[in-house]
């Protein structure tokens, strides 16, 4: 049994889009930064003004930021101060011992498993773990509970870091969008309507905006505190119940290669930072705009992107004569409505070349369809919405002047002493 982890043999597929195909497939965050880059070119560009299309660069500078840094330089440094100082299972950062962290949590759930895998891993790696043992006198358990812990320590600081960073983003938005208009409310509407209506607009949020603060932080802590379950889970006895469950899953919260961040967790960490942007929000038309924009990334990420390609997969191999969809996959209710197929990394040939031309169709798919129809749909709600509220505050702002007008010279006569017969 192989561990989950590209080994540099599975590069040499013949051609670089094929083996680019199966990368970007397997390693999740990378296949959103894509997806979104589908969303994020035409959000920028059809931005309603200038003030607005910074707001959005800044947006998905944070989220590129985080797809490309993290993987490759915060969470490889994240593992090693993890091993040290909280597993306390390496003398120093970058010992070479460090790499038993991409151990998955299905190796984890026993000594005599992790012992088992322990030999095999080392051999795999041509890494000796036997320094890391015996400074526990050879308790396997002992090491194996401090895995668990330096695992789930890298896991709840990702998720904290990431969802954290997202959201703060959104807050900071506003507050540098604030500061560089003197204005409040959604900078998509400031050329749309006047700054009376737009402040208006955004008065009654403006008001709970430290609440909504104090919401999305509190769901973020909660969200990192989830690898404390897990690890309670990895540690109990009980292989049934709650216990037996998390032990049967926990492998869904690994990293790929120890690095890139499995769908699950993913799909968690981006129901947060989504959150976060919508209870930014500084008015309802932003709010909504928000509310689409989340739930068709989240949709199409986590269910349009599996459907799409499922569908390919079953005309490639009716018509081409290809064999992608996974025929050994459990015969669930799931797998019968999207039948499920087989990673592009473990096919061959022919079928290994089409499906790698499915992902990339998928994608241009989600970049045609999504990329620039839910910006589209957002600036049409942004100019209804700004158009009723902007009739209603002129036709009040009228009636207003009017009873005032009527009020001064009522006042008017009052204070002359004369009598007011009005006609």
């Amino acid at each position: 049994m192989k561990i989950d982890r590209v080994q540099s043999d599975k590069f040499k597929f013949g051609n670089v889009g094929v083996s680019t195909a199966a990368y970007l497939e397997e390693n999740v965050f990378l296949n959103k930064a894509l997806v979104d880059a589908s969303f994020d070119i035409p959000f920028i560009c059809l931005a309603n003004n200038k003030i607005e299309r910074q707001e959005r660069i800044r947006r998905v500078g944070v989220n590129y930021s985080l797809a490309f840094l993290s993987p490759f330089i915060t969470i490889p440094i994240t593992n090693r101060l993890a091993m040290k100082y909280i597993g306390k299972l390496t003398p120093k950062i970058f010992a070479k011992e460090s790499n038993l962290i991409e151990l998955s949590n299905k190796y984890l759930t026993d000594a005599n498993v992790f012992k088992k895998r322990l030999e095999i891993l080392s051999k795999e790696k041509q890494t000796d773990y036997s320094k890391i043992i015996n400074t526990y006198n050879g308790d396997y358990n002992a090491v194996r509970k401090r895995l668990v812990n330096a695992k789930n320590a890298v896991l709840s600081f990702d998720l904290l870091f990431s969802s954290g960073s997202i959201s703060a983003m959104a807050f900071c938005n506003n507050a540098l969008t604030k500061k560089k208009s003197n204005m409040d409310g959604y900078s998509a509407e400031f050329e749309l309507a006047d700054k009376g209506l737009v402040e208006k607009r955004a008065a009654k949020y403006k008001k709970t905006e430290p609440l909504r603060k104090g919401i999305i932080a509190s769901a973020i802590i909660l969200l990192a505190m989830l690898p404390l379950g897990i690890k309670k889970g990895l540690n109990s006895p009980n292989i049934k119940g709650l216990s037996g469950f998390i032990k049967k899953n926990a492998n869904m919260f690994d990293y790929t290669n120890g690095i890139f961040m499995k769908r699950l967790p993913f799909f968690l960490f981006m129901l947060l930072a989504y959150s976060g942007i919508a209870l930014a929000s500084r008015n309802k038309t932003e709010l909504k705009n928000n509310l689409l924009s989340g739930s068709v990334a989240t949709t199409v990420f986590f269910g349009g992107d599996i459907i799409i390609n499922s569908i390919l997969a079953k005309v490639s191999d009716k018509f081409l004569g290809t064999e992608i969809l996974d025929k050994n996959a459990p015969k669930t209710f799931m797998n019968k409505i999207i039948p499920r197929t087989i990673p592009i990394k473990n096919l061959k040939g022919k079928s290994k070349s089409i499906a790698a031309l499915n992902f990339f169709i998928n994608l241009a798919t989600l970049a045609s369809v999504v990329g620039y129809g839910t910006p589209y749909l957002m600036n049409k709600i942004i100019r209804k919405d700004v158009e009723m509220d902007s009739k209603n505050y002129k036709q009040n702002n009228i009636y207003n002047s009017c009873n005032y007008g009527i009020f001064k010279d009522f006042e008017l006569v009052k204070n002359n002493n004369k009598e007011f017969h009005p006609t």
